[in-house]
């Protein structure tokens, strides 16, 4: 049976008797499941092409947010609205995004929770059995943006055969163990903390540093699309230049953009195109 789907920003709540009424014309969508590997209730959402619903699978892509954001960054930061410009041109072929809540924990596991294991293990299997998707790898991708592209790098060099393709905007690569003296603000040295350790543990750092995975993936990895803005505020283009410089001598089939542009939104938006349209490429049926 079907989760019962609760459209977001469409809604149109009706006063008389407190009811909520969706729109048939509703695209976005809110719900929650229970993930074994944190024991709770995790929020998610997904973005619906306007003809589903008729007996047509989807590919889908998986798309992680960033530090201090949560899983409805695609509608408040107007994602979805960039998406549905794209629909209406017909400049890309359907598929279904999904995004998911994971606090500030880098989608690592650590004393935080499994949340890795949350998108690994807990979220696909949830939305290829309680949505239309088509299921397996070769229809599957996965996006970031910021701690969310960091992610999603790890998890493409750890887990190879999950995903068909993965596309990052501004990863959080860096090249050294983040430090105060070495720019980190507080409040991202407080979130680095709970997950990483006080002080971090360079172990733990290096376990999930997407720069170390690169230096151990083999081929064939995921499809690959990464880009960062030139004028990036946290320097983060180094580190994504560095990711490029790994991946070319190591002969891994990737494409990489240094735009114009600085850490936020604005530049997402401006690639957005791009990245979504590298992944449909890569798990279209």
């Amino acid at each position: 049976m079907k989760p019962r789907r609760i459209a977001s920003c469409a809604v149109l709540c009706a006063t008389l008797s407190g009811l909520c009424v969706a729109p048939a014309a509703a695209e976005v969508h809110h719900g929650s499941f229970v993930s074994a590997s944190l024991e709770r209730d995790v929020p998610y959402l997904v973005d619906l092409p306007s003809a589903y619903g008729e007996g047509t699978r989807y590919p889908v892509i998986y798309f992680l947010h960033g530090l201090f954001e949560d899983y409805d960054f695609w509608e408040r930061r107007e994602l979805t609205a960039v998406l549905r410009e794209l629909r209406s041109r017909r400049d890309l072929a359907d598929f279904v995004v999904v995004t998911v809540s994971g606090k500030n924990s880098f989608f690592v596991n650590s004393s935080m929770g499994r949340y890795e294991d949350l998108v690994t293990l807990d979220l696909i299997p949830y939305i290829e059995s309680h949505y239309d998707v088509l299921p397996g790898a070769e229809h599957r991708a996965l996006a970031g943006i910021s701690m969310g592209g960091y992610a999603a790098l790890r998890i493409a060099f750890e887990y190879p055969k999950l995903f068909a393709a993965v596309a990052t905007h501004s990863a959080m690569l860096l090249q050294q163990v983040p430090s105060a003296a070495a720019g980190a603000g507080e409040w991202h040295m407080r979130a680095f903390g709970r997950v990483f350790g006080e002080p971090i543990d360079p172990k733990s750092w290096a376990a999930a540093d997407p720069l170390v995975w690169a230096e151990q993936a083999d081929a064939p990895t995921p499809g690959l699309y990464f880009d960062c803005g030139e004028q990036d505020r946290y320097g983060l283009a180094r580190g994504n230049q560095a990711l490029h410089a790994i991946l070319e001598r190591r002969g891994i089939p990737h494409e990489f953009a240094l735009r114009p542009g600085d850490h936020g939104y604005e530049f997402v938006r401006s690639g957005l195109e791009r990245s979504l349209g590298f992944l449909a490429s890569q798990i279209m049926p």
